[in-house]
């Protein structure tokens, strides 16, 4: 492995492209964000500053990495603008994703945004806008009736998860018809990845490793944050 790093580091490009993380939240995306600062040199960026990038005229930088809202929610738009981007998937188990989703995205965060007969789609929050909009489109309704009945799902009613599951299936479809494979490289949350399959990142993108993949995504991959 060291050996190969060495060779990669005398081939590897000066800068790495800018990379726009396609991952739900509660995919794994925080120890993505990880093991891109620790084992590439990517700088984080989360959330654009409450700005639609595609309307205030970002412009992606390299060496960077664009994680969480808005930019796991619009990977069609993106993927058309931002030719210059690589993508990043990073994928969990669909049914282990609902729990979390429905516990933490929703019950400790989104529910802030719902009202007596659902979600205030009218909200000026930027990350609650973007994260209501992307799931109508995943799943239409889903939010809504999660707000409509947020005591008994966020006490464990269990009614919602087939939605939530289907909502994540959605979204790795919508990934993938929209970017190009040559610019899509898809990752998962789970142990054997992490040992076997995050080494094929930097040649991917072109970039020379800091640090061994197997070492650099530590405790975070380890631990299941996500």
């Amino acid at each position: 492995m060291r050996a190969l790093l060495v060779v990669m580091a005398g081939a590897a490009a000066a800068h790495c492209p800018p990379v726009i993380g396609t991952g739900l939240p509660k995919a794994g995306t925080r120890s993505l964000a990880h093991y891109m600062q620790q084992a590439l040199g990517y700088e984080t960026v989360k959330y654009s500053g409450g700005l639609d990038p595609l309307v205030a005229g970002f412009v992606l930088k390299d060496d960077t990495f664009y994680d969480d809202y808005p930019w796991y929610a619009s990977p069609c738009a993106f993927a058309r603008t931002y030719q210059n981007a690589s993508f990043v998937h990073m994928e969990r188990n669909c049914s282990a994703w609902a729990g979390s989703a429905i516990h933490q995205l929703f019950c400790r965060w989104l529910r802030g945004g719902c009202v007596s007969d659902g979600f205030n789609a009218s909200t000026t929050r930027f990350g609650y806008q973007v994260t209501f909009h992307h799931f109508e489109r995943l799943a239409s309704g889903l939010i809504d009736d999660a707000c409509r009945s947020q005591r008994d799902v966020c006490g464990g009613d269990a009614r919602l998860v087939p939605r939530f599951v289907a909502a994540c299936e959605a979204h790795s479809r919508l990934v993938r018809e929209c970017v190009p494979p040559s610019r899509l490289f898809a990752a998962r949350l789970d142990p054997s990845f992490n040992r076997t399959g995050l080494d094929a990142l930097g040649p991917f993108l072109g970039c020379q490793y800091r640090m061994p993949p197997d070492e650099s995504w530590g405790v975070f991959g380890q631990r299941g944050v996500t």
